[in-house]
């Protein structure tokens, strides 16, 4: 059931042409072995407008990972620090945030240091830019956003080898959707020249990256038999807590308390969902 709420497309971004089965659930049974998390999130679609996709899904699975023992620690570039930090704060969390500098030439000395330094298990990507094939950095509207966003997705190329890799995406422009390449450019033109050739261990896809979080944490709640979503008031004080540190819509390009331009209550709807669908699992529902 899981699987089912996030192949939900209610944007219709034509998620169902790359929909991976089972990518929450192979993503969380990889970090419940892991021991050191490090998580990017992060996209800019405009000078100083970073989205309210992705920094509420890090923060939700962050705070998982964390009441399950494991150290984390986030990574982004200036512009999404803000919205990331107010969404921890807003779940209670104060895990640290390492600011990522580097241009085009110098990201992959930079990440290389950045891994060594904190020698993760896992890394996790949500709703983070990945270059195309022509090294560019686009979005939905295939657009350079390149100016607004760090070259981050470094840390993904050529990982050390044990290094365990996680993507959440869900328009095709995100790092892990290299795994998907060839059914993203059977999309057209705009698809084949916006897709991210970076690839991952484990790729998540879902109506909205959040959800795809969600679902990750979801599907850890069921293998932990606790509940570690966050609740529905959290989610309405994290998306608005993003929107005053200066996020907005990533659609509208509004500074509104919505994702993806759907509303506050679409994404409650979501979070309740996976909720009931981790216990149904949980509990030997015909979930599935």
């Amino acid at each position: 059931m899981i699987d089912r709420l996030m192949a939900l497309d209610p944007g219709g971004r034509g998620i169902e042409a790359f929909f991976v089965d089972g990518g929450a659930e192979r993503a969380a049974r990889a970090l419940a072995r892991g021991r050191r998390i490090l998580i990017t999130t992060g996209f800019a679609v405009g000078p100083g407008l970073p989205e309210t996709d992705g920094p509420p899904g890090a923060a939700s699975l962050g705070r998982a990972l964390r009441r399950l023992g494991k150290h984390v620690t986030f990574v982004t570039d200036p512009v999404t620090v803000p919205p990331l930090e107010a969404a921890l704060r807003s779940l209670g969390e104060s895990a640290p945030i390492i600011t990522f500098h580097a241009t085009d030439a110098s990201a992959a000395a930079v990440a290389r240091r950045l891994l060594a330094e904190h020698a993760p298990t896992h890394l996790v990507a949500i709703e983070r830019p990945g270059r195309t094939r022509a090294g560019e950095y686009l979005n939905a509207r295939g657009e350079s956003v390149r100016a607004w966003n760090a070259p981050l997705d470094a840390l993904f190329i050529a990982p050390p080898r044990r290094l365990v890799t996680i993507g959440v995406g869900d328009g095709g422009n995100e790092v892990g959707m290299g795994n998907v390449l060839r059914r993203i450019a059977r999309g057209g033109a705009r698809a084949r020249r916006i897709a991210s050739v970076v690839t991952v261990s484990h790729l998540v896809v879902a109506g909205t990256s959040n959800w795809g979080a969600y679902g990750v944490v979801a599907e850890l709640s069921r293998l932990d038999g606790s509940d570690l979503l966050h609740s529905a008031e959290e989610e309405r004080r994290m998306v608005a807590a993003c929107v005053q540190a200066g996020a907005v819509d990533g659609i509208t390009r509004r500074r509104e308390p919505t994702v993806d331009g759907l509303p506050w209550e679409a994404h409650v709807g979501m979070l309740e969902l996976l909720r009931v669908a981790a216990k149904s699992r949980k509990t030997g529902g015909r979930a599935r």
